[in-house]
């Protein structure tokens, strides 16, 4: 069930087995189960399939509707919600507080779906589906079917945001309530800023209600399950450690490291990015011996939200996952951007998120020369930093960072802290794994070297964004002496440790490292715990009542808070380092 280069252990296809998950695939199989429940039903005839943004509408309900045509001859009445919508100019206007006009930056959408219809054409819909006979089977289909009425079979066709990113790449899919696909970019800032959050309402909604979840990552080839097996395979996935499915991007300053190690595709020229372990983007994948479908993380998060992220988290961040990992690979690459990210009132008057992008680097590996930048120079002056940067930005001037930015070496294992508001950024040559609060996107670029992306576009920076956050206080020596922290011993036995790496008081999470060359026991102390492999080839984690869960090299798991106390085991011929994360 995991997809395994020959050259990487590390599984880009990480399934959560149960042999008792029933999972059909194809539109003959889906319109077999929809004709079939609408079957038992003794008054109104009712389907409703409502989805996430990605899905090709069209050609989904095209295909469905010619095999729901081979099982009937009653007639069938397919209604859609896109009748609801008022026109585009109608719409761009009532999100236009989110979508801003900064080409990257917007505000989160709390709107419901429903502001985006016209009130009349959404009752003359309603009023559709009360006419006709008790034959007259009626499908409803579209974003926000189900809230069109609450009778009939319910189904949900999700399509993972990684999928729906990529047909949007290709002008394959549209944003809601938009008729043609605009460039990437823009259908980005609308999926971020309006579309993802606004259906992640209703999709919440509906997660203790659907009837049948549909995994519609390849749209002609639909996967579903009974909403029932669903729900259950996400209560016992809370009670066990689980990896989500990572995803990876390319970017102008990305490395080869991963494409190598991970065995990703090669025709990518670079990957920048891994979105290990970034909540709000990732699956679930979740599977039988012979088949599994993709559900988001925030499913998961939702129906198990104390077994998963433990009481004290919860009652802080709800069913948000605070913690974010992910990979920066610069190995035969460029520097990133020098940038800084937004205090916590910034972002939250700004942009309307609840707190900031704190982070950290941990160095997995690098080459001998690498370095990061951290922290403003002693004799930096703010104005003179400004001026380069807006000389830069303007009339082309490059500049050298390190006039301003302190440059610093890195060596693997090293770790550095990034608080908001913190000028920094990687050099050349390093394997980051960055350990950060969830936010990803607030990055404001300061300098970017003049660089195009892979679009063969300037890429845009937010100087006055930047300096109204940037903290001049975090100078040399103040870095030194607090964001690049040595380890600190916590507890020792026969052949392992437990370090503390990365504890400051402008952080909410806390960083130890687990060392051991045979095994060592850990507690959750009731909140969820994240890992990451940083050295070694494999080890086990035991839990009671579970199952050994292997972990290898490089990749990141979660340990629910249901989990009280575990074991590292190694199972590897060398001694084992696993850095530790959690909400302090």
């Amino acid at each position: 069930m995991e997809e395994v280069s020959a050259s990487s252990t590390y599984r880009t296809y990480p399934v959560q087995l149960f042999p008792w998950l029933t999972i059909e695939e194809g539109h003959n199989a889906l319109a077999r189960t929809l004709f079939q429940a609408i079957k038992q039903v003794s008054g109104k005839k009712i389907v409703i399939i409502d989805g996430f943004v990605g899905l090709p509408w069209d050609d989904f309900i095209t295909r469905l509707r010619a095999a729901f045509a081979d099982l009937t001859t009653d007639e069938t009445r397919w209604l859609s919600t896109e009748t609801c919508f008022r026109s585009e100019s109608e719409i761009n206007q009532l999100i236009s507080t989110s979508l801003t006009d900064d080409p990257v930056f917007g505000r989160i959408f709390h709107g419901d779906l429903r502001d985006l219809w016209q009130p009349e054409r959404l009752n003359q819909l309603q009023n559709n589906i009360e006419e006709g006979g008790g034959n007259i089977i009626t499908v409803i289909y579209g974003f926000g079917a189900s809230l069109i009425t609450e009778q009939g079979y319910h189904v949900y066709v999700e399509v993972p945001k990684d999928r729906g990113q990529q047909l949007a790449g290709q002008k394959a899919v549209t944003n809601v309530g938009v008729c043609q696909p605009e460039g990437f970019s823009a259908m980005y800032k609308r999926f971020y800023f309006v579309d993802w959050p606004m259906l992640n309402r209703i999709k919440r909604a509906q997660l203790t209600r659907m009837d049948l979840f549909v995994d519609g990552s390849e749209h002609t080839v639909p996967k579903l399950v009974a909403g029932d097996e669903m729900r259950r395979a996400l209560h016992e996935v809370s009670q066990r450690p689980f990896r989500v499915k990572p995803w990876f991007a390319p970017g102008v300053w990305g490395g080869q490291w991963m494409k190598e190690r991970f065995g990703l595709p090669t025709e990518v020229p670079n990957y920048a990015w891994s979105f290990e372990l970034i909540a709000p983007e990732n699956g679930l994948l979740l599977g039988n011996q012979e088949r599994s479908f993709e559900c988001a993380f925030d499913y998961l998060l939702w129906a198990e939200t104390d077994a998963v992220l433990g009481v004290p988290v919860a009652a802080r961040y709800g069913s948000y996952f605070p913690i974010r990992f992910d990979y920066l690979d610069t190995m035969g690459g460029t520097n990133l951007s020098c940038q800084v990210h937004p205090r916590v009132d910034y972002i939250r008057d700004q942009f309307g998120e609840p707190f900031t992008q704190d982070e950290t680097y941990y160095i997995v590996t690098c080459d001998e020369d690498a370095r990061v930048y951290l922290g403003l120079r002693e004799e930096t002056d703010r104005e003179s930093f400004k001026s380069a940067a807006l000389a830069a930005r303007d009339q082309s001037m490059p500049f050298e960072i390190t006039d301003h930015v302190n440059s610093f070496p890195s060596k693997p294992h090293d770790l550095f802290l990034i608080p908001s508001g913190t000028v920094h950024c990687s050099g050349a040559n390093n394997l980051v794994l960055e350990i950060s609060a969830t936010p990803y996107i607030f990055t404001f670029k300061i300098y970017d070297y003049l660089r195009r992306d892979l679009s063969g576009n300037l890429r845009h920076v937010h100087i006055d964004h930047a300096f109204a956050n940037l903290d001049s206080t975090r100078t040399t020596n103040w870095v030194r002496q607090n964001l690049i922290p040595q380890p600190e011993l916590l507890r020792e036995g026969s052949g392992w440790a437990e370090y503390r790496i990365g504890d400051i008081e402008q952080l909410f999470f806390a960083i130890h490292r687990l060392e051991f060359s045979i095994a060592i026991e850990d507690e959750t102390q009731g909140k969820f715990v994240a890992l990451n492999f940083v050295e070694g080839e494999t080890c086990e984690i035991l839990s009671p009542g579970n199952d050994p869960v292997e972990l290898r090299f490089a990749e990141s798991i979660i340990l629910p808070a249901s989990i009280s106390h575990y074991t590292l085991r190694n199972t590897g011929n060398v001694p084992c380092k696993v850095v530790k994360a959690f909400v302090k």
